[in-house]
């Protein structure tokens, strides 16, 4: 969209279901969307084309985020499951499993060091992208979690959810520093 006119720019079309996600890489050059259809794709900016779908998922792709540096995309699945690809190619690494219900949530550290995952089984887990270890469980919300943020020092790491709280984090250690509520 042009913010000035708010004319419709590009238009990115392929998925065969409702789109459920959508990031930019960190340089502006990639959107990656996640959909109903199970996919996720990656699609150029300059030209609207898909340069990628990626298959695997075996349900909605709730979520989607670039790595800062660009290695890498992480989706999130009603399947359970964070999945890590490659941007570039559209290659599938690797699968994060542990939730035990829908992943709704995911976001890189700005290190690149941690992943984070929110899931409708109420936790946050911590994931080592490089390798797909899970690293800590953050656990303490009563309902789902919705979305997950890091702060910019990789230190701190937020979650928000349907038990109408905040809780901010040590990523670090996993401990809950603060809930906010009201």
């Amino acid at each position: 969209w042009n913010p000035a006119t708010g004319e419709c720019v590009r238009s990115c079309t392929g998925h065969s279901d409702c789109v459920m996600s959508v990031a930019f890489s960190n340089d502006g050059k990639w959107i990656a969307s996640g959909s109903g259809d199970r996919t996720v794709r990656i699609w150029d900016t300059a030209s609207g084309t898909c340069t990628h779908t990626c298959t695997g998922h075996s349900s909605y792709v709730w979520a989607v985020a670039f790595s800062e540096n660009g290695k890498w995309l992480a989706s999130g699945s009603y399947d359970n499951t964070v999945r890590l690809w490659n941007p570039m190619t559209g290659e599938f690494l690797r699968s994060c499993e542990g939730h035990s219900n829908a992943v709704f949530a995911v976001a890189f550290s700005s290190d690149g060091a941690l992943l984070a995952s929110g899931s409708w089984d109420s936790t946050v887990r911590l994931w080592n992208p490089a390798v797909g270890a899970f690293v800590r469980t953050c656990a303490g919300h009563s309902d789902e979690v919705w979305t997950v943020a890091f702060a910019r020092n990789s230190k701190l790491l937020a979650s928000g959810s349907k038990d109408r709280t905040i809780r901010l984090w040590d990523a670090t250690s996993g401990t809950c520093l603060r809930t906010f509520a009201g």
